[in-house]
C-alpha cells in the first residue's frame, strides 16, 4: 500500500511537472513565433538551445519542444551542431506556397459556403473587428494571429480535416515571407486589400463566385502589398501567373 502510495504521488509530480513544462514550451514557442514573423529573429541569427534556455530561464528540453514546434510550422531549420536557424525560402519556394494556399482555401470556402451558419458568420465577423483594432494598433503579430485564425475559421466548416494542418503551415510560412518586409505607412491606414467583410457578405449572400474572387483578391492583394521582392507588385498579374501550370510559372519567373 505504502509503495503504491509513494509511485502514485511520483506519477502526479511527474504529471504536472510535465504540464509545467509543456506550458513553458508553449510560451517560448509562442514569443519566438511572433519574434520570427515579426522579424526580429531572422536567417542570420543563429539560435542555440544553451543560449535560449539562458535567455528563458528554462531547461534545455524546454526550448527543445519549442524550437520541434517551430520546425513543424516550418518557420525554422535545424543543423545539428550548428543550432537552429529561421528558414529562408526561395522566390520558388514562395510562389509554389502562395499557389498553395489559394488551391486549399479557395476549395475550401466552396466546399463550406453552404455549411457557414447565421452564428458563424457573427463569429467571424467579432474575428474581422479584432483584425481591424489590432491594425490600428499596428500590433504585426496580433494581425498575423488574427488573419490565420479567422480564414482556418471558415476553412473549419468545409470538414476537409485533413488539409487544416497544411494549410495553417502554409499560411504561417507566407507570413514569414511577408510581415518582416519594410511597409510603407499607408499600408496599415489605407490598405489598398480587399478586405475580410466582402468575402463574409458574399458568403452571406450565399454567392460563391463572389466570395472566391473576393478571397483570391485579398490574397494577392496583401502578397503585393506585404512582399513585393518575392510577388511584385501586379496583384493581378500575380494571379494570373499562380494559375498557371507550375512549368509556365518558373519559366515566367525567370
Amino acid at each position: 500500500m505504502t509503495i503504491d502510495v509513494a509511485a502514485e504521488k511520483t506519477s502526479q509530480a511527474r504529471d504536472v511537472s510535465g504540464d509545467k513544462r509543456t506550458r513553458k514550451s508553449e510560451s517560448v514557442f509562442q514569443d519566438l513565433k511572433g519574434r520570427i514573423l515579426t522579424g526580429q529573429l531572422t536567417p542570420d541569427s543563429p539560435m542555440t538551445e544553451q543560449m535560449l534556455a539562458k535567455d528563458y530561464a528554462c531547461s534545455q528540453s524546454t526550448i527543445r519542444e519549442a524550437l520541434m514546434l517551430l520546425q513543424e510550422c516550418g518557420l525554422v531549420v535545424r543543423r545539428g551542431y550548428q543550432g537552429t536557424f529561421v528558414t529562408d525560402p526561395s522566390v520558388s519556394e514562395a510562389m509554389l506556397l502562395l499557389r498553395l494556399r489559394v488551391s486549399i482555401e479557395t476549395t475550401g470556402l466552396i466546399e463550406a459556403a453552404e455549411a457557414i451558419s447565421s452564428d458563424d458568420l457573427a463569429e467571424l465577423r467579432k474575428l474581422d473587428q479584432q483584425f481591424v483594432e489590432s491594425r490600428r494598433q499596428r500590433n504585426t503579430f496580433a494581425c498575423a494571429e488574427i488573419d490565420r485564425d479567422f480564414h482556418l475559421q471558415i476553412f473549419k466548416r468545409a470538414g476537409m480535416t485533413a488539409l487544416e494542418p497544411m494549410l495553417v503551415r502554409t499560411a504561417m510560412m507566407l507570413q514569414r515571407i511577408m510581415l518582416p518586409n519594410p511597409r510603407p505607412d499607408d499600408s496599415w491606414t489605407h490598405p489598398n486589400v480587399v478586405q475580410h467583410d466582402n468575402v463574409l457578405d458574399a458568403l452571406e449572400a450565399k454567392d460563391v463566385d463572389a466570395a472566391t474572387k473576393s478571397l483570391k483578391s485579398h490574397i494577392f492583394a496583401s502578397a503585393t502589398l506585404l512582399a513585393p521582392r518575392y510577388y511584385g507588385n501586379d496583384p493581378e498579374r500575380l494571379q494570373a501567373l499562380c494559375e498557371k501550370e507550375p512549368d509556365q510559372i518558373f519559366l515566367e519567373m525567370r
